[in-house]
């Protein structure tokens, strides 16, 4: 891999790293979520179906973002994708190990964990009716989702430095 096409592959990165923060804004900007300097706050109508709705495709899209991001990475660094029923928690799986010689790990154990509780809500999101949505989940959903944003935002930016140090 060249310099050069690392720095598109970090191009491509960071535009999902902003729609990311495009949606927790989202959510902030219509009063779902609330940020202060203890952390979040979530407030919604658990009988408003329409506003369940709205915050599942909130939640749907954040995790899409993240697999587009890992994804770039499967397909440009590793150069293997996955396949099969179960390739989206493979992904997830292939991305917390360091390749040796390749990469480091882009994600840590505990992000996984933390991001499989959105691939597993995003195929629930796929497969359900809207009037159907769990307003509990959603809500301990968005209580996590600044903290799991962050926290994957943060190993990004590590694995992306690491990867510019490897080309040099």
């Amino acid at each position: 891999m060249t310099y050069k096409e690392l720095k598109l592959i970090e191009a491509r990165i960071k535009a999902e790293l902003a729609n990311m923060s495009s949606l927790l804004s989202e959510l902030e900007k219509h009063g779902f979520m609330v940020t202060d300097g203890n952390g979040s706050k979530i407030q919604f109508d658990e009988d408003n179906s329409f506003m369940l709705r709205a915050i599942g495709s909130v939640l749907h899209d954040f995790y899409v973002a993240v697999e587009n991001i890992l994804e770039i990475i499967g397909r440009e660094i590793d150069e293997y994708l996955p396949e099969g029923l179960d390739w989206h928690i493979q992904l997830l799986r292939q991305m917390a190990l360091e390749v040796e010689g390749i990469r480091t790990a882009v994600i840590s154990g505990n992000t996984l964990f933390l991001l499989d509780k959105y691939r597993s809500f995003r195929h629930v999101f796929r497969n359900v009716y809207g009037f159907s949505l769990d307003a509990a989940k959603l809500r301990t959903l968005l209580d996590d989702l600044a903290n799991t944003s962050r926290q994957f935002s943060k190993e990004i930016e590590t694995f992306l430095s690491d990867m510019r140090s490897l080309m040099e």
